[in-house]
């Protein structure tokens, strides 16, 4: 697995402009992730399932409704939905203007190759091959899992805690998605020199720049972006990033599996360097 870089604005066109449409940051095994670009009346999808992998939702701009069996759920800018497997769900943008929103499929299930086929497809036998091989099924007449199980969450709503003047809010825990994966809100302030150079042996760590100007190495290349960029280090690949400007930076960062997310727990409730260490010691990360 190599890693993966975008500047805003890059990645792979599925379909449409930067305006509308859908472009695809990554697929590999552990995850996929999708921006779509849509407005009221276009983008939305019948209620459905997916049996062996989930669905989540990073809203980025506008308001996007996610549909249960049992109620509507309205996720605006900034709010995170994790929709974990066999429960039954849609969702369609809503409100005034254009919504755009990551979507993530965790493990990908080959996502990558069923959108590409969805937009490809040139007649109905073809549309009904791509959809015949992805894990994703109508909603069953006896009902899916318990819609109780999503989560939906913001930073103002997610508990916070602070690690060395980082704010780090957590919007899914690995208790939370069965250990699908983690996902926290970063927020760095100006000038942070970020953690040293290091590598996790198993888990795959993401970052998309909200706010601010990210840096950020990849092994030996280092790049410097604003909001929208995207990076992915796969497991064992040498990475870090920091804050070069004078303004705060936030992050949306994600881990897969989950589980390194509670290390900021940890790490927040002491201040003794020893006991930082022995912490750090306990967890996926090894310096590079």
């Amino acid at each position: 697995m190599e890693s993966i870089f975008l500047q805003p604005g890059e990645g792979e066109r599925i379909t449409g402009d930067d305006e509308l449409g859908v472009t695809l940051f990554a697929d590999v095994n552990p995850i996929a992730i999708t921006e779509v670009r849509s407005k009221p009346g276009t983008g939305s999808s019948q209620l459905h399932f997916h049996a062996e992998h989930a669905d989540c939702f990073f809203v980025r701009e506008g308001e996007l409704t996610i549909r249960l069996e049992d109620r509507e759920l309205q996720a605006g800018p900034d709010t995170w939905v994790y929709v974990p497997p066999d429960v039954v769900h849609g969702f369609a943008p809503t409100g005034d203007g254009r919504t755009r929103f990551l979507n993530l499929h965790v493990p990908s299930c080959g996502f990558g190759d069923y959108i590409r086929g969805l937009y490809s497809a040139a007649t109905e036998e073809e549309l009904r091959a791509v959809r015949a091989v992805f894990d994703q099924q109508p909603a069953p007449e006896y009902g899916g899992a318990d819609p109780g199980s999503v989560l939906i969450r913001t930073r103002a709503t997610a508990e916070t805690v602070e690690v060395t003047g980082n704010q780090i809010s957590f919007l899914a825990d690995a208790e939370e998605t069965n250990g699908a994966l983690g996902a926290i809100e970063f927020m760095a302030p100006h000038a942070f020199a970020g953690p040293p150079p290091h590598v996790h042996r198993e888990l795959l760590d993401v970052v998309l720049c909200l706010d601010g100007t990210l840096e950020v190495t990849l092994g030996d290349e280092t790049h410097t972006a604003g909001s929208g960029a995207f990076a992915l280090a796969p497991p064992g690949f040498a990475h870090t990033f920091s804050n070069p400007s004078d303004d705060p930076l936030r992050l949306l960062n994600l881990y897969v599996p989950g589980g390194f997310e509670r290390f900021f727990r940890e790490r927040a409730a002491v201040s003794d360097p020893k006991a930082a260490i022995e912490i750090t010691s306990r967890y996926d990360w090894t310096r590079a």
